[in-house]
């Protein structure tokens, strides 16, 4: 029994996914930063698959595309994944279990060119590694290693042809089998030519590419490439950190020349839909992949044998325009920064000359309120005075006043002496 310390469990777009805990590939450090895997790539094939489709995943790993497949195309839709790997099968089922999806079967083998049973290495989910990137392509190669029958880390698993799948229809197909999509693309003639599915396969070499490339053809398809950028800005954890820096991945994208899916589409700002019809079309959408020099370029006999110059020179020129991008950001940060101060200089002194002019204002208010206190003093006082008046014109005016005249005269005289 595993000890729960070798799982994780993460809430992401598509549903909760357990991942191993030692998997130090991309994929698990996608889904832990920004809960999601390789959305870029899965919306361009959602594009492509409608509610009540069948879908075909081929490579499912641990369950992220599958989910976000059962999802879209919704109860009356199916999806068929298949994982050869014991250890990522059974947290596929665990996930596709935990996330009550019903319209899933899931397939514990290796899909190839004819059925049979194989003996594959096992993952080690214990010792840290990329789980995900595990190839079985010297498998099927003939003389590329000799297998041993037993041993702790290798078991048998079944090899089957997706011609021998019992679905109905089928809309998609899905390869990321790390070297062998040809081989997928083999065992797959017979439900290509009858339900006519859009393929999506993953290219990560020329080589590998080209196998394919020619395959489709032969199917009677129409072959583009999309390379898309590995980073989402629109993440399901709204993440601004971008850990894939300016990678981009490269898949062939095969459809049907009667009835292509892919009529219409608006290639996004993310990505290029690159139409491929020779092995230069192929090379070209390839060297659109940065991280393609150093994967694959660098560990090739041509470049072991010398051939490195135009690959050194095209490193210098990133290294060039990265330094130049860096600088040109520094000097916009800069001045942003100076003209920051430059407002914070002017705001403060509009807020001081604002409070100089309130303060001015408030005297202003004073002195006016001062001038009609005043102003009504002084109209209190006339108003008196001519109440005065009036009153004294009244007494001077009246019978009383002019009886008593002689004894006001005689008084006076009298003052006088």
């Amino acid at each position: 029994m595993q000890s729960d310390n070798l799982f994780e469990t993460v809430g992401t777009r598509h549903g909760q996914v357990t991942l191993f805990a030692n998997d130090t590939g991309a994929i698990s450090d996608s889904l832990r930063l920004y809960g999601e895997w390789a959305q870029n790539e899965l919306s361009f094939m959602l594009s492509m698959v409608h509610p009540g489709d069948t879908v075909i995943d081929v490579g499912g790993y641990i369950g992220t595309h599958t989910l976000a497949f059962a999802r879209h195309v919704g109860e009356h839709g199916q999806v068929v994944t298949i994982e050869a790997q014991a250890r990522s099968f059974d947290l596929l089922s665990r996930n596709i279990r935990d996330n009550g999806l019903a319209n899933v079967r899931a397939e514990n083998a290796i899909a190839s060119a004819v059925a049979k049973e194989e003996h594959i290495p096992a993952i080690d989910i214990e010792t840290p590694a990329s789980y995900g990137s595990a190839s079985l392509r010297d498998v099927f190669v003939p003389g590329a290693r000799q297998h041993e029958s037993s041993g702790a880390s290798e078991f048998r698993v079944k090899s089957i042809a997706l011609d021998e799948l019992p679905v109905a229809s089928c809309a998609l197909i899905k390869i990321d089998v790390e070297g062998m999509e040809d081989m997928v693309l083999r065992g797959a003639g017979e439900l290509i030519r009858r339900h006519g599915p859009a393929i999506y396969a993953e290219c990560n070499s020329l080589e590998d590419g080209l196998r394919c490339f020619r395959l489709l053809r032969e199917y009677g398809y129409r072959v583009r490439a999309h390379v898309v950028l590995a980073f989402n800005e629109d993440n399901f954890l709204h993440c601004s950190q971008n850990v894939f820096m300016g990678a981009r991945e490269v898949a062939l994208v095969g459809t049907p020349e009667a009835s292509d899916p892919l009529e219409g589409y608006e290639v996004r700002q993310c990505e290029l839909l690159l139409d491929i019809e020779t092995a230069d079309d192929l090379a070209l959408a390839l060297l659109n992949k940065p991280q393609y020099d150093h994967e694959v370029l660098r560990a090739s006999a041509a470049a072991r044998s010398g051939g490195t110059a135009v690959l050194d020179a095209a490193v210098a020129l990133r290294e060039s325009a990265r330094q130049a991008a860096e600088k040109e950001e520094r000097i916009v940060r800069e001045l942003k920064e100076h003209h920051a101060q430059e407002l914070d200089d002017r705001e403060r002194k509009i807020a001081g000359a604002e409070e100089e002019n309130s303060k001015l204002l408030a005297e202003v208010d004073r002195l006016r309120a001062e001038v009609t206190r005043a102003m009504e003093s002084e109209r209190s006082a006339r108003e008196a005075s001519a109440e005065l008046q009036r009153a004294t014109d009244q007494i001077t005016q009246s019978m009383i006043w002019r009886i008593t005249a002689p004894l006001r005269a005689l008084g006076k005289k009298n003052t006088d002496r």
